[in-house]
């Protein structure tokens, strides 16, 4: 099926602009870690710019998994409680959280199912980084920010394609639907999008080339360590439809390339579903 009317890069990016603008947040959040002066006076002064993601980070700070004692009521707080090592977590999951609040009507996947999906793609990479000697914080970001180019196609659709039926993905390949129902694919719009709100290459680069399919030339090892992370995702029972083809073609030669065994994948797979079993609250 051949949608009516196609959607363009350029409305996708419109609408993902409309979306909480704590993404960008985040992407500023990863900079301003790398230096080593940074303080947490830095850091509040910069989540403060957006108010919902200051109103979920306390929501955080207060939840079951960072919650030592009496209510904290402001961002200093709840900074303070979660600890700087745990900042750029927190502010992730307060990212994907509100990102995350709309059912993805046109790939039928339920907000919490797509939350959960990112989490548990973003701990996969965590674990992994070490093993590509990859920037950890970039590694999580990767795996947060992997489904964007779904969310804005999605919502972008929903607005402009509404009187469409799209077909149900089934078994069929991810790309070939998004070409069919959008004239676009969504690694092409997470490209679009990152870059827009000031991603670095070393984030959106993994996420354009992670399904491995049609590229020009060898992608990053970065693209294949992501691979493996969704795959993993899949494996738990957290998969997004479409994508299993892509993990039954690529993930043994990607293993293969990347010089991990199959004992090692399984106990990757089984500490991130452990965090991930930790945060998961923390997002409803």
């Amino acid at each position: 099926m051949q949608a009516t009317k196609s959607l363009t890069s350029a409305r996708a990016v419109e609408v993902a602009d409309r979306l909480p603008s704590a993404p960008r947040v985040l992407a500023e959040l990863q900079e301003l870690l790398k230096d080593a002066n940074a303080d947490l006076e830095k850091v509040t002064s910069l989540l403060r710019r957006d108010t919902g993601l200051t109103a979920r980070v306390i929501r955080i700070a207060n939840g079951v998994v960072y919650n030592s004692g009496d209510p904290v009521a402001s961002l200093e707080e709840a900074l303070g409680r979660v600890g700087f090592n745990e900042v750029h977590r927190v502010t992730g999951l307060a990212s994907i959280s509100g990102l995350t609040n709309f059912n993805l009507q046109f790939y039928n996947v339920p907000a919490r199912r797509l939350r959960e999906n990112s989490l548990y793609v973003a701990l996969a990479m965590e674990e992994l980084a070490p093993y590509g000697s990859i920037d950890p914080r970039a590694a999580y970001t990767m795996g947060l920010m992997r489904s964007i180019g779904k969310i804005a196609l999605d919502a972008t659709a929903q607005s402009d394609l509404r009187y469409l039926r799209p077909p149900a993905i089934g078994t069929t390949p991810l790309l070939d639907w998004e070409r069919d129902v959008f004239g676009l694919t969504s690694p092409d719009i997470a490209v679009a999008v990152l870059r827009k709100w000031r991603f670095p290459a070393d984030v959106f680069v993994p996420i354009r080339d992670h399904y491995l399919k049609a590229l020009a030339v060898d992608p990053l090892p970065e693209a294949k360590y992501l691979l493996v992370a969704a795959a993993l995702a899949a494996v738990k029972e957290l998969g997004l439809p479409g994508e299993q083809t892509y993990w039954d073609e690529a993930l043994d030669p990607s293993v293969a390339q990347l010089g991990l065994a199959t004992a090692q994948l399984e106990k990757i797979g089984d500490r991130a579903y452990a965090k991930f079993e930790r945060l998961r609250a923390t997002m409803e």
